[in-house]
């Protein structure tokens, strides 16, 4: 049986070295909001993305859970509270980069949660799992966050549409997440690699990424020297087969933690993978009018097909 603890939420060798440097960085950051206590942006952008979008925002919650599973130590989940008679929500499943925590990407429960989407953040074995590890650990979660739909002891017992479900992370574990669609294929409905690392550390990318055929938003900034898009981000998104249903979102700032609790510009980030993770939960074209237009100004590069 998982132990539980719920909380209510309030209102190569150098880049080896950067990567742990802005983890380092950023999770001292998030230090500071323990406690139970999660970062309040991750509310106000909710908000403003369902007034957006015209729709309901939820009162959320989390919980911390064991796994019980190999593949990862455990996972925060951020769940809508709903009513009874209330349709089960979609889910995402989130790994973070190198040296990265949960805590480093707390305002994403809030954010998503509150406009009724599960997101489960893993906490990996260790810091430094590598991509392989990473990739693992998000198909692992997949059918964790699905079991937990089924588990008598969980919070969100029945309230997952384990139909419309989607992945995401960070760096390594950007990397990590279209390599876990390879295998996942029509078990999931969305990929969203942030800032993504492209392979293993110190390794360059080779190959292709034709099995990927689940839409994939791949989100870069052109300022980001830990994974430059052209080597990485952008390199991913060329590799995917142009029948995918894809975007490429560039930022003209903010720096490699950019999906962090750190990062710039969080709102717009996170109205961008709402409406993605949406649009491919619902069809419900009101998303795609959003994912489908032009683009904002703070981006550098916006495509889509």
């Amino acid at each position: 049986m998982n132990l539980l603890r719920i909380k209510t939420l309030s209102s190569g060798l150098i880049g080896l070295v950067l990567l742990a440097g802005a983890f380092s960085f950023s999770t001292a950051l998030a230090q500071d909001n323990s406690d139970g206590r999660y970062r309040p942006e991750g509310r106000t952008f909710a908000r403003a993305a369902a007034n957006m979008f015209d729709d309901r925002l939820f009162e959320a919650r989390t919980y911390d859970t064991g796994t019980g599973v190999a593949e990862f130590a455990g996972a925060t989940i951020f769940y809508p509270l709903t009513l009874s008679f209330d349709a089960p929500n979609g889910g995402v499943v989130m790994v973070p980069g190198y040296r990265g925590t949960p805590a480093v990407y707390d305002w994403w429960g809030p954010m998503l949660a509150s406009t009724g989407v599960i997101t489960m953040i893993i906490e990996t074995n260790t810091p430094e799992d590598s991509l392989e590890a990473r990739k693992n650990a998000l198909i692992a979660g997949v059918e964790f966050l699905k079991g937990e739909n089924d588990n008598p002891d969980s919070p969100i017992r029945g309230k997952l549409d384990t139909s419309n479900v989607g992945i995401m992370g960070h760096s390594l574990g950007g990397g990590a997440s279209l390599r876990a669609a390879e295998e996942l294929g029509s078990q999931i409905k969305a990929v969203i690699p942030l800032t993504p690392y492209c392979c293993e550390l110190g390794q360059s990318f080779e190959g292709d990424l034709s099995g990927v055929d689940v839409p994939t938003l791949i989100v870069t900034s052109a300022e980001d020297t830990i994974a430059p898009p052209e080597t990485h981000g952008r390199l991913l998104y060329d590799a995917l087969n142009s029948s995918t249903s894809r975007v490429y979102l560039e930022f003209a700032d903010g720096d490699h933690m950019l999906p962090s609790n750190s990062g710039q510009d969080l709102g717009t980030l996170g109205t961008y993978v709402y409406a993605f993770l949406k649009l491919h939960f619902t069809d419900n074209q009101k998303y795609g009018e959003l994912i489908n237009g032009d683009g904002e100004e703070q981006f550098s590069t916006y495509e889509t097909n």
